[in-house]
């Protein structure tokens, strides 16, 4: 019954416009008939609750039955977000406020509620010494609204109509992420499930930023997948326009061969964060290596699919499904 009311509302919600425009994108670089496109995106729908730009990214046209059901398609990743994460237990993770004080421990960097216009003292303390700072909503997502700020009072003032905001010292990443690309903290998202009290590291993914304040996919920036047992990125990383890149497009660094420093640290983090809230199973975990060491960013109770599906990262075809539910219930 949650598959049907799933589907139900994707193709009431769905934006038919894009659906065709992606129709356009595989044709072209399938050159497959639109037509039969058309049919076989609407039947990975209902076969395997794939949405349009999981076909496209998956270049679910080239893949077998088999092969497609191993993608971890936005249907999938729902369910398991359903069965597995305890919705009285996701404000944890929902609001920044909520999420910094029970994280507190893992942070690594000095954070102040801005609530009211009274705070004015608060806020000259907490900028002291600092040089700028980042501004966020208490409960954006994506990296939508967030803003990087000289520590100033006139920032305080300018700022007043965005109360309730958090205010937080900006992270000042190792010198290796920098190189990478220093426009933007470049995070790892490492994907945790907690069974019977044992945490599993499922996946992790770099975040590159490309000429932005941040390195979200959504606005802008590239993944990769990360070798879980080496810290080293093994594949080319994508952009939203489904463009890979080997090296760079501005810092000129090579992608494939990077190694994530301190992996280790960043591996013990996302696991040893995962069983503070043990009602929300099915994590994904946001996190920077500053000159401090490793820090959360943020949880997401909702890890995005989007991570999971790229063809460019699954060049024989199997998808992570079998790795997800070889350890899930």
């Amino acid at each position: 019954m949650k598959k049907i009311r799933f589907l139900i509302g994707r193709i009431f919600g769905m934006n038919y416009r894009q659906l065709f425009d992606t129709v356009k994108k595989v044709h072209k670089v399938s050159g497959k008939n639109s037509i039969v496109l058309f049919f076989d995106i609407i039947y990975c729908g209902f076969k395997y609750q794939a949405g349009y730009i999981d076909y496209l990214n998956a270049r679910m046209d080239k893949l077998n039955n088999d092969e497609r059901r191993d993608v971890i398609t936005r249907g999938v990743n729902n369910q398991y977000v359903v069965k597995y994460n305890d919705f009285d237990y996701i404000h944890f993770f929902l609001n920044k406020v909520d999420f910094n004080k029970k994280f507190s421990k893992y942070l690594g960097r000095d954070w102040l509620l801005i609530k009211n216009k009274d705070q004015r003292d608060e806020f000259r303390k907490f900028i002291e010494g600092k040089t700028d700072f980042i501004l966020k909503p208490i409960d954006g997502t994506h990296g939508d609204g967030v803003a990087k700020l000289p520590a100033e009072m006139t920032s305080f003032d300018s700022n007043i109509d965005k109360i309730p905001y958090l205010a937080e010292e900006r992270i000042i990443q190792v010198k290796e992420m920098s190189a990478l690309n220093p426009s933007s903290v470049n995070t790892i998202r490492a994907i945790t499930f907690l069974k019977e009290g044992t945490v599993t590291l499922l996946a992790a993914y770099l975040r590159i930023g490309r000429d932005g304040i941040v390195d979200n996919f959504c606005n802008g920036g590239m993944l990769t997948p990360i070798d879980l047992n080496t810290g080293t990125l093994i594949y080319p990383a994508v952009d939203g326009e489904n463009i890979a890149y080997d090296i760079h497009p501005i810092t000129k660094k090579s992608i494939i061969g990077f190694k994530i420093p301190q992996w280790e640290e960043v591996k013990a983090m996302a696991i040893e964060a995962a069983h503070i809230v043990p009602q929300v199973r099915y994590v994904g975990w946001d996190i920077a290596i500053s000159e401090k060491g490793p820090c959360l960013i943020e949880g997401n109770e909702y890890p995005g699919h989007v991570f999971y599906v790229f063809a460019e990262h699954h060049p024989d075809g199997k998808g992570c499904r079998h790795i997800f539910e070889s350890v899930m219930d």
